[in-house]
Formats: C-alpha cells, structure tokens, sequence
C-alpha cells in the first residue's frame, strides 16, 4: 500500500507556486516584448518591431555602452580581487580564516539598496559623491562575493600536488599562478567573469545612486523610459536583459557547474 506523504506533497505545492511566481512575470515581459498590440493580453501575432526599437534608440545603445565598459571592469577589478583571497582561503589554515570569510562575503547578506545608500552617503561625506569612481567600488564591492564563491569552488577542484610540482623544479609563486594555477582554473575564472558582469550589467540600485550625469548605465535608462513612456519597447529590451542573463547560466552551468558553484 503507497503512503500518502503530505509533508513532501506540502513542500512541492509550495515550490511550484514559488516557481510560477517568480516565472509568471518573465513570461508575460517576454509575451508583450513579441505583441503587436503592446500590453493587450492575449497576443494576436509576433512582431519583432519593439526589439529593433530598443535596440536601435540611441538613448538605450548609449546606456548600453556605459554598462558594458562598467560591466566589463567591474567584472575583471572583481576577479583580481577575489583570486588571491580565494587561494588564501583555500591553501592556508590561520586564525581569524572563518571571520575574514564572513566579511568577504557580507555584502550578499545587505539588501542592495541599504548597501547603495550606505555606499553614496560614505563617499558624499569624503567629497566625492557621484561618480565614475564610486560608481565602479560600488559594483566590484557588490559583486565580488560571487567571484569569491566560484574560484572557491575551483581552487577546492585544483589538485595542490601540479603547484607543488612546479615550486620543486624552480617555478616562483608568479610562474606556477600564470603556468600552473590560472590555466587549470580558467574554466571557473570564465564562468566568474560571466556571472560578475551580467550581475553588474543589471544593477539598479547602485547605478541610480552613484552613477554622475552623462554616465547613465542601462537599467536606469530604462527606468527612466518607463516613467514616461508606455509601449512595448521597455518589454522588449527587459526581455533581451533576461535572455542574456539566461545565456550567462547556461555558460556557467556549462563550464563550472551550478551546484558546484552555489554549495561552494
């Protein structure tokens, strides 16, 4: 006789209710990005017109730019940052190793917002305020955490034996990380690269808090579209923004692995 386990049955129901609220409105944003008639639900055909909109507005190419470049140093300042803290969290034992750990990975404990706030009263108090400066510490702080975790992951997968290998025969520290350390992790460096740089492409809160006149990254010109704009065109650039964090996924799953990346 099959037991009824309604714990497990309870546990399911929860999360595919979960799953279908977090899903639903990525799907109606892609839904209206390919509806002729904009926001009128159900959709009468496909049109790919709000997308070459989007992608042809030199407002949003021009956010485009500034996210990328932001994006892309964000992403590297991160991983250069991450690299030595990770080979020290994973090759040594010393007092305080768990701490540094907790303080390390700490910004993913803060909400974003309180953290942007945080962030822009700190550099209004040293004379800085807005700008390019505090725009990009406030996304390599935010971001770092997760480059921490996946050269974690690569570092713990990385056999000691191939550095101590090349330490004995005369390498020095910086020949065997270029020889040795970095080509055997370089799937986990691209996979963190990804990930940092979709996170940072993405960001909202720190760019509407310190990003300086003339240097306005993606999201918060598409915020500022919606405020004053209602059509489709704000759909379709949302959806090409989930497509290519699903892509960033698919890559790092491909190349690192996601289970491995999030229990490390």
């Amino acid at each position: 006789m099959i037991r009824f386990d309604f714990g497990t049955a309870a546990l399911r129901l929860i999360t595919l209710l979960m799953m279908t609220f977090l899903v639903f409105p990525i799907a109606v944003t892609l839904v209206v990005a390919v509806n002729p008639r904009e926001f009128i639900l159900p959709p009468n055909g496909f049109t790919l017109d709000w997308f070459r909109a989007a992608w042809s507005s030199k407002t949003f190419l021009r956010g485009m730019g500034v996210s990328l470049v932001l994006g892309i140093a964000a992403a590297f300042l991160a991983n250069v940052l991450a690299l030595p803290a990770a080979m020290a969290l994973v090759r040594n034992n010393f007092p305080g190793k768990a701490a540094l750990n907790i303080i390390l990975m700490s910004p993913l404990l803060i909400p974003t917002t309180i953290f942007s706030l945080a962030l822009y009263i700190y550099f209004v108090r040293i004379g800085y305020g807005s700008g390019l400066l505090p725009l990009l510490v406030g996304h390599t702080i935010h971001i770092m955490p997760y480059a921490l975790r996946i050269l974690t992951a690569s570092l713990h997968n990385l056999d000691p034996s191939y550095e101590e290998a090349a330490r004995i025969v005369g390498a020095g520290r910086i020949r065997t990380l270029f020889s040795i350390t970095l080509p055997v992790i370089r799937t986990g460096l691209v996979s963190s690269f990804a990930l940092c740089f979709i996170l940072s492409w993405n960001d909202f809160p720190i760019s509407v808090f310190l990003a300086p006149p003339g240097w306005t990254p993606l999201p918060v010109e598409l915020f500022s579209y919606i405020k004053f704009q209602y059509d489709a065109v704000a759909a379709a650039l949302a959806g090409s923004l989930i497509l290519l964090s699903a892509l960033a996924i698919v890559i790092i799953d491909r190349l690192a692995g996601l289970r491995r990346v999030l229990r490390s």
